[in-house]
C-alpha cells in the first residue's frame, strides 16, 4: 500500500491549525462512512451508500490530525474494497488489484485533506470530485480490468440521472456523485448556517436539478419510435471457462457431446428463425469446438441461415491442436441472411488469465436493412474507450455475446447497458450463466433472461434507430 511520505504529512499537519475543529463525535462519523463504504460499489450495491459514504469520511478526516486520519482511511478503504471486490476480481489478481484500487481512490481524500484550506470556499469542493473523476479515468484506460470500480455504475436503476451519459459519459456522473460529500462538509462547517452556505448549495443542487429535468425530458419526450428487428438470444449449459485449464487430450475426450451442444445449437436457431427472429445471436462460448471441426461447423450454420433468411451471430470458443501452448480463439462469426460470414470478430479485451487470443482491436459493423449492427464479446463492453468506435460508426443495434459467474451477476449485465446510453445504440447481451437483457439507447430493460430460471430463448424487439 502506498505510503505518505514525511514531508506531506508535515505540510498537512502545518494546515491542521485552520481546518475545522475536532469534532468529538469524529469516531462515530468514521464508523457510520465505513459502513457505506461497504455497500457503495462492488458486489452488494445499495446506491444512496455511494453518495453518503464520503460524506462521513471526509467529515472524519477532516477533524483529525493528518498522519491519523487519513492512515485511518486507507486502512478502511482497503478492507472495505477487499470485502466488496471478493469474487469479481478473479483469483491471484484479487489480493492485489483490491489493494491497488483502495489506494487509488483514497488520494482524493488526501488531495482533500491537503487542499481544502488552501483554496477559497466553494472552489476546494471542487478537488474531491475533480481527484476522484481523474483516477477513474486514468484506471479505465490503464488497468486491464476496464472501467469496473467506476461510482457511475452503482447508479444502474437510476435512468432520468444515467441520461446524462450521452453528454459526458461515465466521469459526469461520477463527479456529480462525488461532489456531493465536499459540498455537504462546506455547510457542515458552517453549522449549516443558510446565509453562509446558500450560494454553494444552490450551485450544487441546481446542476443536480438540471441534470434530473434534462433525463426525465429526454426519456419523456424522445423515446425511442423507429421500426423494430426481431432478436431471439440462445444460451446452454456449457462453460468455456474450464476448458481453458484442460490439457487436449482430454478435451478431445468430450469431443462427441460438444459436437451435440453444436447440432443442439442449430437445432434452436431453426426453429427461432421459424419463429419469425430476425437475428439470432448465441453466448459467448456457446459451441466449443475442435479447430479441425470448425469449417465444417460453420458451413451449416451458413447454410441455416440462407435457408432461412436470417442473421445468425454465432459464439465460439476454438481450440487449435497444440492448445494450451497456443490459445483459444474466443470468436462472434457474423453470418448474413445470404450466408455470407461477414466477419469473425475475436475478443477484443480479454479477461486477464483468460487463455484466449487478442483480436485486432477493430469492431466490425454491418449496414443492413435493419440499420447498423455491430458487436463485440463481453468483456469488450467494460472498456468504454474502446466501445467509442462503435459509437463513431454510427451503430444502431450492439449485439453481445457474454458469459458471466455467479459473484458478477446481475452487475455485469447493467454495466453494458451504459455503453448504449453513452453511445446511442439499443443492446442485446445474451449471458450464459448470468443475465440476459436488452436494453434501449436510454437504458429501458426490454426484455431479460436469467440462465438459472429460464434457459429457453429471450426474444426481444429492438429499435432499429440509435442517436
Amino acid at each position: 500500500m502506498n505510503q505518505i511520505p514525511e514531508g506531506v504529512y508535515a505540510t498537512i499537519a502545518s494546515s491542521h491549525d485552520t481546518a475545522s475543529a475536532r469534532d468529538r463525535w469524529s469516531y462515530l462519523w468514521l464508523l457510520i462512512g465505513a459502513e457505506l463504504l461497504l455497500f457503495s460499489n462492488g458486489r452488494w450495491i445499495i446506491p444512496p451508500a455511494t453518495w453518503l459514504a464520503p460524506v462521513f469520511l471526509i467529515r472524519f478526516a477532516r477533524t483529525q490530525p493528518a498522519r491519523k486520519g487519513l492512515g485511518l482511511l486507507l486502512v478502511t478503504n482497503v478492507l472495505a474494497s477487499l470485502f466488496f471486490w471478493r469474487g469479481i476480481i478473479p483469483g491471484g489478481l484479487y489480493l492485489p488489484v483490491s489493494c491497488g484500487i483502495a489506494a487509488i481512490f483514497w488520494l482524493p481524500y488526501l488531495a482533500d485533506r491537503l487542499l481544502v484550506n488552501r483554496l477559497p470556499g466553494f472552489v476546494a469542493t471542487l478537488v474531491f470530485p475533480l481527484l476522484q473523476v481523474s483516477m477513474e479515468y486514468i484506471n479505465t484506460v490503464a488497468n486491464p480490468l476496464g472501467s469496473w470500480g467506476s461510482l457511475a455504475y452503482t447508479q444502474h436503476t437510476f435512468l432520468p440521472f444515467l441520461q446524462l451519459l450521452s453528454i459526458t459519459g461515465m466521469w459526469g456522473l461520477s463527479f456529480l456523485i462525488a461532489w456531493l460529500a465536499p459540498v455537504v462538509n462546506l455547510a457542515w462547517e458552517q453549522d449549516f448556517a443558510l446565509p453562509r452556505v446558500r450560494t454553494g448549495v444552490l450551485t450544487y443542487g441546481g446542476i443536480l436539478a438540471l441534470v434530473l429535468v434534462y433525463g426525465s425530458g429526454r426519456m419523456a419526450f424522445f423515446p425511442p419510435r423507429s421500426e423494430t428487428l426481431q432478436v431471439a438470444s440462445l444460451t446452454q449449459a456449457v462453460d468455456h471457462f474450464r476448458y481453458v485449464h484442460m490439457k487436449m487430450e482430454d478435451v478431445r475426450a468430450t469431443r462427441d457431446h460438444l459436437q451435440e451442444l453444436g447440432e443442439r445449437l442449430l437445432q434452436q436457431s431453426h426453429q427461432q428463425a421459424q419463429a419469425g427472429a430476425d437475428v439470432i445471436i448465441w453466448q459467448e462460448g456457446a459451441a466449443i469446438l475442435l479447430q479441425e471441426d470448425e469449417a465444417s461447423f460453420i458451413e451449416k450454420a451458413r447454410a441455416l441461415a440462407h435457408e432461412e433468411k436470417v442473421y445468425l451471430l454465432l459464439g465460439l470458443f476454438t481450440l487449435p491442436e497444440a492448445f494450451p501452448e497456443l490459445k483459444a480463439d474466443n470468436q462472434a462469426v457474423w453470418i448474413t441472411p445470404d450466408g455470407e460470414v461477414k466477419w469473425r470478430y475475436l475478443k477484443g479485451r480479454p479477461v486477464p488469465g483468460g487463455g484466449v487470443v487478442a483480436g485486432d482491436g477493430v469492431i466490425p459493423h454491418d449496414q443492413t436493412v435493419f440499420g447498423t449492427l455491430a458487436s463485440v464479446i463481453c468483456f469488450d463492453m467494460d472498456h468504454p474507450v474502446y466501445i467509442r468506435q462503435a459509437g463513431r460508426s454510427a451503430t444502431d443495434v450492439m449485439l453481445v455475446p457474454a458469459n458471466d459467474w455467479h459473484d458478477i451477476v446481475p452487475f455485469h449485465t447493467y454495466m453494458a447497458m451504459f455503453r448504449g446510453i453513452e453511445y446511442g445504440f439499443s443492446i442485446v447481451r445474451v449471458t450464459g450463466n448470468g443475465l440476459s437483457a436488452a436494453f434501449d439507447y436510454q437504458g429501458r430493460t426490454l426484455a431479460t433472461a436469467d440462465f438459472v430460471t429460464t434457459k429457453q430463448a429471450m426474444a426481444s424487439h429492438m429499435p432499429t434507430r440509435g442517436v
